[in-house]
């Protein structure tokens, strides 16, 4: 009997990435030792709860948190503000990776990737051009994060069965969904509520940002296409899938039935996720995507056969495998809660703030970039970004002369490409735990793409300001 089912988090990515979070909430800690802490008073605005600019006091002259909390600070999570939230993404993990054992245990998702890429695998870097733009779209338009996660190892297969590996598949799917919420067109989480808060017309601006999309697009084609090359070179790829064609694959005894209920159940779950964020149902996207995979990883077992009380024995040895998940979320959680009950979040930003008076306003411009770029370390949701910095850059930049509409791309910019480069990103962790790939070489595989993307960036964002960005 195979109990290897699944995705299994490895051993030295595990470690590594447990050693990197403990240094990163013993730096968070000491950050807490040199600020004063201070507080902005929240007011509501149009519903919803924003940061008042003039509003910033200095509480005391702390010493900051013991140590005693930067060491229990991952417990103490689980009885803060962000416990829901930690334990809704610690059940999404556990959830996904029972579903991907039970799938992976009825090879469904190889028979459906051997007979789609039967007719396309002599076409692969059209599949890339395909997948990306896919990917990026989601992001670009929807708003999608997030909600991919769980097609990441899909994507891995796909990647694998046409003589890639791992990294190719994140660069699929994670990477790319990651660059397409970064160069936002419609992003209702980005662009959408940083422009409200700034008194922008709501998606306005359409045509400088579809110039930065399609330059984002291109770049990110010619890194997967490079990659791909490479890989093919060393590998030998190619003539490793002309060998799997000509009848080298694994055949599986998958039903009609569970063909069509997978397929069916995903299309409309890539539906559901699509209309949520309009729908202003974003909140609630991981339990709905992870009680959908669920319902489809049964579904297809009882169709192939298989007993509910060995469904249940897959389903719990896939969730265990992905178990120890739950210790780098809540590690990467205490790094925010450190920095957070501390009261120092909002004394960084008022002495940041500060530092863009009197600058040029390409400097602020960088500035401001920076600031938010800086602040995703700390807060990775770019909706309690925005509410916490556009009140204040907003009316920094219109004293430095620059338009809103170039804040609300230094904002963009700032929250965007950094989503897949901190460790503190709990999405991050999750995607490269079941990709089983370590954050070091994800790292060293995507620095310098990154750091491409971040002076195009800039200078992107200084035209913006030369040229005065405006609404239209």
């Amino acid at each position: 009997m195979n109990d290897t089912y699944g995705i299994k988090l490895g051993k030295k990515a595990f470690f590594q990435s447990v050693i990197i979070l403990l240094i990163l909430m013993i730096i968070s800690g000491v950050l807490t030792k040199f600020f004063t802490p201070g507080h902005y008073e929240r007011v509501m605005k149009d519903g919803v709860q924003v940061v008042n600019p003039d509003s910033f006091t200095y509480l005391s002259n702390s010493d900051g948190l013991s140590a005693l909390h930067w060491i229990f600070a991952p417990i103490l999570v689980l009885f803060s503000k962000d416990a829901l939230i930690t334990i809704t993404i610690i059940l999404f993990i556990l959830i996904v990776g029972g579903s991907f054992a039970v799938f992976d245990a009825i090879k469904i998702f190889e028979v459906i990737i051997e007979r789609f890429l039967n007719k396309y695998e002599n076409s692969r870097f059209l599949l890339i051009l395909i997948f990306s733009l896919f990917f990026m779209i989601l992001g670009a338009v929807f708003g999608i994060l997030e909600e991919v996660v769980p097609l990441i190892p899909i994507m891995i297969l796909v990647a694998e069965r046409l003589g890639w590996d791992k990294l190719m598949g994140l660069g699929l799917s994670l990477l790319s969904v990651s660059f397409g919420f970064s160069a936002a067109l419609f992003n209702p989480f980005t662009i959408g509520i940083a422009q409200q808060l700034a008194n922008v017309p709501l998606f306005s601006g359409m045509g400088y940002r579809i110039f930065i999309f399609i330059t984002t697009y291109l770049i990110l084609v010619a890194f997967l296409v490079w990659y791909a090359k490479k890989l093919e070179k060393r590998k030998n790829a190619s003539e490793s899938i002309k060998q799997k064609s000509n009848g080298e694959v694994e055949k599986f005894n998958v039903t009609k039935n569970s063909l069509i209920a997978i397929l069916s159940g995903f299309i409309i779950l890539c539906l559901i996720m699509i209309v949520m964020p309009i729908i202003g149902l974003a909140d609630y996207s991981m339990p709905i995507i992870a009680v959908s995979f669920l319902l489809i990883s049964i579904i297809s077992g009882k169709l192939n056969n298989v007993s509910f009380k060995r469904l249940l024995s897959i389903f719990g040895k896939g969730a265990i495998n992905l178990s120890p998940s739950a210790i780098l979320i809540l590690l990467a959680m205490g790094v925010k809660y450190i920095v957070e009950t501390s009261n120092v979040m909002d004394s960084i930003l008022y002495s940041t703030a500060n530092a863009l008076n009197g600058q040029s306003p390409y400097l602020a411009g960088f500035y401001m970039y920076l600031i938010v770029f800086a602040l995703q370390f700390f807060i990775p949701s770019a909706t309690a970004k925005a509410f916490l910095v556009m009140p204040i850059l907003t009316p920094l930049g219109d004293l430095v002369g620059i338009t809103r509409q170039s804040v609300v791309l230094a904002f963009n910019f700032g929250d965007g490409f950094s989503h897949v480069l901190y460790p503190s990103n709990p999405m991050l962790l999750i995607a490269l735990s079941l990709a089983a790939v370590n954050y070091w070489k994800w790292i060293k595989w995507t620095i310098l793409l990154q750091a491409v993307l971040f002076v195009i960036t800039v200078v992107f964002l200084f035209l913006a300001i030369h040229f005065n960005y405006g609404p239209i």
